[in-house]
């Protein structure tokens, strides 16, 4: 889920092992979209359903035609996905699980998967791309945005609650500049500094919510549960950038602060308030509050319970869940305010899964770290790593890195 939902930018990858290719060949493969771990959907793209622990590359796409890529999907040891790939001619492209239309190309059925990318049907002119768990979204180059997929928690934004296999428009929404897809809910960055929201909003996700009126008094419950078309969060005016997790949102303010609302069982939103405490005390967010101990922030990523952010001088700082490793500081401690990632530096880009998280170094290095059970590091293993390890090298050319905030995959160019 994202990016800012948006992927982030990367440098180009390069064969892995030993075989020596000319420069020619060499800079051919280099180009295409790879992809590595679960792939019980086809959500690789490789025109398989084979694992894959270590890059393979999507069929019948050159990365030289790519614009941005979005991966989306659901969790669990058997977790579906897909993928989106924007080409240069304004036109998208998609692949994995179908089954609530999520690929947008007409098609539905509940064992409908797609092992290699088809075109999204009827849609031209598409600025950016976000995937959600089983939804996702397409911002036009007119400020418009449309989407596809699942809709049962409204999060399609048409008004309804009906499923879509072809995309339709997002009701109410113009001037749009960025966007992002959670689980089952979906984000809108307007050109004023604005953000829309709309879908799911059990956790408050939406961030919708009025504040309780003193700090001291309960975190009121989130209303409404949910949300058909899209509605603004309150006091948020100068946002430069969003992120959706999968039950958590992100906003990066134009002073380099980062506020955060929704889920906040495992001290994904910064804000020091989660606890171990039994029994569990409700500490999720309906409204926006600050991420603690951030400053300096210029892109952002979350998972399903954790969050990562690029500060100005190319390190990161994350926080939240860490069971599996993926704050990436070495131990398995929950953090509910952000820590440093030691040992990454000179970091461009960054995308987060459920439980990992890539990096993009300078020197067109890529790292990965967090949960490895599905071999979604890339690094030929299934072992966690909780501090980061190089999976793709140095090549020389520009790409993009995309994960899913509820699922076990990642692309790359």
């Amino acid at each position: 889920m994202p990016a800012t939902a948006l992927p982030a930018l990367v440098a180009s990858l390069t064969l892995l092992g030993s075989i020596a290719l000319p420069t020619s060949a060499a800079s051919a493969y280099d180009l295409r979209l790879r992809s590595w771990g679960l792939n019980t959907s086809g959500q690789l793209g490789d025109g398989t359903k084979t694992q894959r622990l270590t890059p393979t590359s999507v069929v019948g796409l050159s990365g030289a035609e790519l614009n941005s890529v979005a991966a989306g999907g659901t969790g669990g040891s058997a977790g579906s996905g897909f993928g989106l790939a924007l080409l240069a001619n304004g036109t998208v492209e998609s692949w994995g699980k179908n089954d609530k239309g999520q690929l947008g190309n007409g098609a539905t059925s509940a064992t409908d998967e797609w092992a290699v990318p088809s075109l999204v049907a009827g849609l031209g002119g598409v600025d950016a791309v976000a995937a959600g768990g089983s939804h996702a979204l397409a911002l036009l180059k007119d400020g418009t945005v449309k989407a596809w997929g699942l809709n049962d928690k409204g999060q399609l934004g048409d008004g309804t609650t009906t499923n879509a296999n072809l995309p339709v428009v997002v009701a109410g929404l113009e001037d749009v500049k960025a966007i992002a897809a959670g689980d089952t809910f979906s984000m809108a960055l307007l050109k004023d500094g604005t953000v829309k929201t709309w879908g799911n909003n059990d956790k408050g996700q939406l961030g919708i919510t009025a504040k309780a009126a003193k700090s001291t008094d309960p975190v009121p419950a989130p209303a409404p549960a949910t949300r058909a078309t899209a509605v603004q969060v309150p006091e948020l005016t100068t946002v430069k950038g969003i992120t959706a997790g999968a039950s958590h949102a992100l906003a990066l303010l134009a002073d380099g602060s980062v506020m955060s609302w929704g889920l906040n069982e495992n001290g994904q939103l910064g804000d020091d308030t989660a606890t171990t405490k039994t029994p569990a005390v409700n500490n999720n967010k309906p409204y926006p509050v600050p991420v603690l101990e951030l400053k300096n922030v210029t892109a952002l990523a979350a998972g399903a319970s954790h969050s990562v952010a690029l500060l100005q001088d190319r390190t990161l700082r994350a926080w939240g869940n860490n069971t599996n490793g993926q704050v990436g500081d070495g131990t398995l401690t929950q953090r509910n305010t952000s820590v440093p990632v030691p040992g990454v530096t000179g970091v461009t880009g960054i995308a987060s899964g459920a439980s990992h998280n890539l990096a993009v170094l300078a020197d067109g290095t890529v790292q990965a770290w967090g949960l490895n059970d599905k071999g979604q590091l890339g690094d030929g293993t299934t072992t966690q790593r909780p501090t980061p390890v190089q999976v793709l090298a140095k090549s020389g050319s520009v790409s993009m890195v995309a994960a899913p905030s509820s699922g076990s995959f990642s692309l790359a160019r």
